[in-house]
């Protein structure tokens, strides 16, 4: 199975030539080639997910709610490609004291921020696994602590399970460093090369970007997108991409 993160860049920042209607083909075009069976986005709007949803047809779309409910604010969708899963349940969260009640946030933080959960079967074989979206405080160190401990806590540890982000930290990042140490492991290496790249189109950025997954899986091919077929830049992020192949249930 191939998944990918991916942070398209919100569509209300004014970016000059690089402002979401400029960019929005090249934006669909690259999660098109990534040939993903699952993505998870960050910095959606909802005129963004609309506008991808109509130009991505094959993919059924978990949107999750907004930072500050129902579809305001930026959400952090999940795309899955019915052919390899369906989706049984889907919930949005919030980080802070308060998970389940909308607009919530941690103490301190510019905007609330969300994970979009979701219980997934797979195809052909129906077996459960969980798929986190989500985008992490991009300013606290704390915050973004305290982010990955509440991530771990909403995980199922005996099912499959990944997680798609921005996390706003490089590999050695306290909040990385927490989820590794709670049983997931990263799809990239440290030195494969940035993902964030502010619409430079550099590769030497910092990697903030993640697919992290359990003991469930082994990673075939992970790496950092950067598109070859568009002349204009997708996002200020490059998207992570990686095979994820289901170990049998007697190894776990």
């Amino acid at each position: 199975m191939r998944v990918a993160s991916f942070n398209i860049r919100n569509g209300l920042a004014f970016d000059g030539w690089n402002s979401w209607p400029f960019r929005r083909r090249a934006t669909a075009r690259t999660i098109e080639d990534l040939d993903a069976d699952i993505v998870g986005l960050q910095e959606v709007y909802g005129f963004q997910l609309r506008w991808l949803q109509r130009q991505l047809p094959r993919y059924t779309v978990v949107a999750g709610q907004g930072r500050n409910g129902g579809g305001r604010g930026e959400m952090c969708p999940l795309l899955v490609r019915p052919s390899a899963a369906k989706v049984s349940h889907a919930t949005t969260r919030w980080y802070g004291d308060s998970p389940e009640a909308p607009a919530s946030r941690l103490p301190g933080a510019s905007s609330p921020r969300i994970a979009t959960l979701a219980n997934l079967r797979l195809e052909p074989s129906g077996v459960a696994v969980q798929v986190l979206s989500t985008h992490f405080d991009e300013a606290i160190a704390t915050n973004r602590v305290r982010s990955a401990r509440q991530v771990l806590d909403w995980l199922d540890r005996s099912t499959p399970h990944i997680v798609l982000g921005d996390l706003n930290g490089t590999p050695d990042d306290g909040a990385v460093e927490v989820l590794l140490r709670g049983g997931l492991e990263s799809a990239l290496r440290p030195e494969d090369g940035g993902t964030a790249h502010r619409f430079t189109g550099r590769r030497d950025g910092r990697q903030i970007d993640y697919v992290l997954f359990s003991k469930h899986w082994d990673v075939r091919s992970p790496t950092v997108d950067v598109p070859h077929r568009i002349r204009r830049l997708p996002s200020d992020h490059w998207p992570v991409v990686a095979d994820l192949d289901l170990r049998p249930g007697g190894s776990w």
